[in-house]
């Protein structure tokens, strides 16, 4: 901002948003070059303008659900924020009982927020899906459970049983 006229109640003003700044905290500071009737003088924001990493928001769906022993299952994450001007940046990991799923510990989100792990080992019974998204320099980290837990169904067997008599 410069330079910004002093309005006549001797104030002038300068209006940044916040969201040019990076996360952290910012010294913020004026300086007035004087008049023929103002000596210059200088001035600091007290205390310093903090700015905050934006907080997000993670889902977590999977599809199909429930699913069958060796199909392939999609969980999708999805990362909400309130601000739309910088790209996610930072990792999500998926885990089923607490436990990491092969190849989706460290999921690159898409620009829209969307990070999603196939999985297509899971065994009967219940699983319970986990995601954490780690967060970066512009945006807090979330987490997320899948609720209801993913049900694997156990496959189907027949049994032919077939006789066969000789003479």
């Amino acid at each position: 901002c410069s330079p910004v006229w002093r309005s006549s109640n001797g104030k002038a003003t300068c209006t940044i948003s916040t969201s040019t700044l990076s996360v952290g905290t910012h010294t913020v500071s004026a300086s007035y070059s004087g008049d023929a009737n103002y000596n210059s003088s200088t001035g600091s924001l007290s205390p310093s303008q903090t700015v905050s990493a934006d907080a997000t928001t993670l889902a977590l769906a999977a599809s199909p659900s429930p699913s069958s022993v060796n199909q392939s299952v999609t969980f999708t994450g999805t990362i909400t924020f309130t601000s739309g001007n910088t790209p996610l940046t930072g990792t999500v990991a998926f885990t089923d009982n607490s436990a990491a799923i092969a190849g989706c510990s460290a999921v690159a989100p898409s620009s829209s927020g969307v990070a999603t792990c196939i999985d297509t080992s899971l065994t009967a019974g219940s699983h319970s899906i986990s995601a954490t998204y780690t967060g970066d320099s512009n945006f807090g980290g979330s987490n997320a459970t899948l609720s209801p837990a993913q049900t694997v169904i156990k496959a189907t067997t027949s049994l032919i049983v077939a006789s066969s008599q000789s003479n």
